[in-house]
């Protein structure tokens, strides 16, 4: 069921996938490119940004998938950048390395991709039907997990020698 709902009968990925990854992912860039970008301090709050990138999909976008998958993508963009691109824990900080533009705004548009990617398969296996409540916000939160523990495991594959 899963894998037919995913793919097209067999002629390609379903648009519910595709619509969930790419604006999941524009979600997230949205999110965090307004809050580093805003010289304001409340248009930098995580939570504004993210409202603020809600409202404007709801208000141009005509799909409600998008609409859901956008606003979803905008609670990636609500993370603490510090722990999503470096793990960093509450008293536990490592030692900060520089940041520039490109590297911040790849990392949140992978995790959004990845949360929409989460998000789709929830979809598609049944697993939540209906209604928008905590699901976009738990598929987010899986796609930032997802995304760090990706990075962890590279980080501990370079202190070993492997990668």
């Amino acid at each position: 069921k899963l894998r037919r709902g995913l793919y097209k009968s067999g002629a390609g990925l379903s648009s519910i996938l595709v619509t969930m990854v790419l604006y999941h992912a524009l979600g997230a860039f949205l999110t965090i490119f307004l809050r580093e970008s805003s010289d304001d301090a409340g248009a930098a709050d995580p939570v504004r940004s993210s409202s603020v990138v809600g409202l404007v999909g709801a208000l141009f976008l005509k799909d409600p998938t998008a609409i859901l998958a956008l606003y979803g993508g905008s609670f990636v963009g609500m993370s603490a950048p510090s722990r999503l691109m470096h793990g960093n824990a509450p008293g536990k900080p490592k030692p900060s390395k520089l940041q520039n533009a490109m590297p911040l705004f790849g990392s949140f548009t992978a995790a959004g991709a990845i949360a929409g990617l989460i998000h789709a398969v929830t979809i598609h296996s049944g697993y939540w039907n209906g209604g928008w409540g905590g699901k976009a916000g738990l598929c987010a939160f899986a796609g930032c997990w997802v995304y760090r523990g990706i990075g962890n495991a590279i980080d501990f594959a370079k202190q070993k020698g492997v990668a």
